[in-house]
């Protein structure tokens, strides 16, 4: 098997904790590191996997090495709570113990590894481990609470960014692509799939674009509002959301556009924003919150929440850093 056939593989290992499954996570990298996947992991177990391949030190005592790693959270594997999860696949552990060791492939490959020996069951972390993560998931979860947070799931974004979408007649492929079918498989990669997975099975309850615009004051119900990345709205909905006094806005680039439902058909369309009709339109709220600038920052190394009138709102788009950041996760609990 070549270094280069190794990939980044999300793996899961069942945790009975209040009822969820736990899913071990990678910290994502920052671009820099993206790239050579380098300096994830000290030197000292990269010599320790040499031996173990040549036969200088045992198969536990190289495991053993790896379980204190993670414990003592020098490997950066984090644990977070999620209700799904995704197939695996093996590999001989003992070459990629090898090929990283002498520098084949990455510490972020390697890593990966480790994740799946843990959700497989060839490292077996000891109860003070899984004590620690239960503690952190009661700490984090609003199964119990009694005040009522609502996240709002952006149904008309993740339209806007299907196949032949808004960003197909953006790109110059599509004249007649201002208006598409609503549907409800978010898109994966442009909204916050990711982060609307980690806030439910944290027992963050859910309404959509769809119930705001039939229903306005469905968010009276609610003592705070939880927005993602809800980039295209009706009206009536950015009427709702920006008059409801305790908002949470998650994720930048939310409230830009503005678009309208017809039911009948199941269809939204464009109606102003994002450089339509012309190019100078840029918020089509024309709202002075706008944040859409700091969506760039995908890594949140930095992240902070900054007060406006009606609530707050992140300085970074947070997608894969809820995977793993207790402090942000919080940090949302305590808003």
């Amino acid at each position: 098997m070549s270094a280069s056939s190794f990939q980044i593989i999300t793996y899961v290992v069942s945790l009975s904790i209040a009822s969820f499954l736990v899913l071990i996570l990678f910290i994502p990298l920052d671009k820099a590191e993206a790239d050579n996947g380098k300096n994830l992991v000290p030197q000292w177990i990269k010599h320790d996997a040499v031996w173990w391949h040549d036969g200088k030190i045992s198969y536990s005592e190289f495991i053993n090495s790896i379980k204190w790693s993670v414990e003592k959270k020098i490997i950066p594997i984090q644990l977070v709570v999620l209700n799904n999860s995704t197939q695996s696949r093996s590999y001989e552990f003992k070459d990629i113990a090898y090929y990283w060791g002498t520098g084949r492939i990455s510490d972020k490959d390697f890593v990966s590894t480790v994740r799946y020996m843990i959700k497989n069951g060839g490292i077996r972390m000891d109860d003070n481990f899984r004590s620690s993560i239960s503690q952190q998931l009661k700490t984090i979860s609003v199964t119990n609470e009694t005040e009522k947070s609502v996240v709002v799931v952006p149904i008309l974004t993740s339209s806007a960014y299907s196949d032949m979408g808004f960003y197909a007649h953006y790109r110059g492929e599509c004249s007649r692509c201002l208006t598409v079918k609503i549907h409800d498989d978010l898109h994966s990669l442009m909204d916050s799939s990711n982060g609307l997975k980690v806030l439910k099975s944290l027992g963050y309850h859910t309404i959509t674009d769809i119930d705001i615009d039939k229903n306005p004051k469905i968010l009276e119900q609610y003592d705070e509002v939880i927005l993602l990345h809800n980039e295209y709205v009706t009206q009536r909905e950015f009427d709702a959301i920006t008059k409801h006094p305790q908002v949470l806005y998650l994720y930048p680039n939310a409230l830009y556009a503005k678009v309208s439902i017809d039911y009948w058909n199941n269809t939204v369309t464009l109606v102003r924003g994002h450089g339509y009709p012309n190019s100078t339109i840029v918020n089509g709220f024309g709202w002075q919150y706008d944040n859409s600038k700091l969506e760039y920052d995908r890594g949140c190394e930095n992240w902070n929440f900054h007060k406006i009138y009606n609530g707050m709102m992140l300085s970074c788009y947070p997608e894969w850093r809820l995977d793993y950041d207790m402090t942000l996760l919080q940090a949302i609990k305590d808003f």
